[in-house]
């Protein structure tokens, strides 16, 4: 045994048994352990088993994305320090530039606004006394009819 072997600790041996040699060919009908993508591995707990989404302020985006417009030599530097990739650049330029384009609420928006919904309001009102007046002629259509009706019944039986 070389010095170099002798000086590893057996770790292993001693923690499970002896370690099989996998060099050689298993005998026929014989089966191996299957080892597992856990085994040999310690929990760290200081890292989290599932990778956290990370979120960035809209502050943060655009003093990145200021910072890299304003020296286009050093993007790459910028974001290895920061720990971002390139395509975040993308979707955040991109980001950037619909925001500037969308319309933004004005005074003048939110009174048209105000005016649509209210004469969406007094419509639905109109509407409904309109079916409310309907519904009374025809009652009186028929309470007409009924009479007219009832009148003709007295007429035939006087004579």
């Amino acid at each position: 045994m070389s010095t170099l072997t002798a000086a590893i600790p057996r770790t292993q041996e001693a923690a499970s048994g002896p370690v099989e040699d996998r060099s050689v060919p298993a005998p026929a009908g014989a089966r191996r352990e299957s080892v597992g993508p856990e085994a040999g591995r310690t929990a760290d707990p200081e890292v989290a088993s599932v990778a956290k989404r990370r979120h960035h302020s809209t502050d943060y985006k655009l003093k990145i994305l200021e910072e890299i417009d304003a020296s286009p030599g050093k993007t790459g530097l910028i974001l290895r320090r920061e720990g971002l990739y390139s395509s975040y650049l993308t979707k955040w330029r991109q980001w950037r530039d619909e925001m500037s384009t969308a319309k933004k609420p004005t005074s003048k928006n939110k009174q048209m606004h105000n005016e649509v919904a209210k004469l969406k309001r007094e419509n639905a009102r109109l509407k409904l006394e309109l079916q409310k007046a309907e519904g009374v002629i025809d009652l009186q259509k028929k309470a007409s009819e009924l009479l007219a009706l009832m009148s003709r019944n007295e007429n035939a039986d006087n004579s």
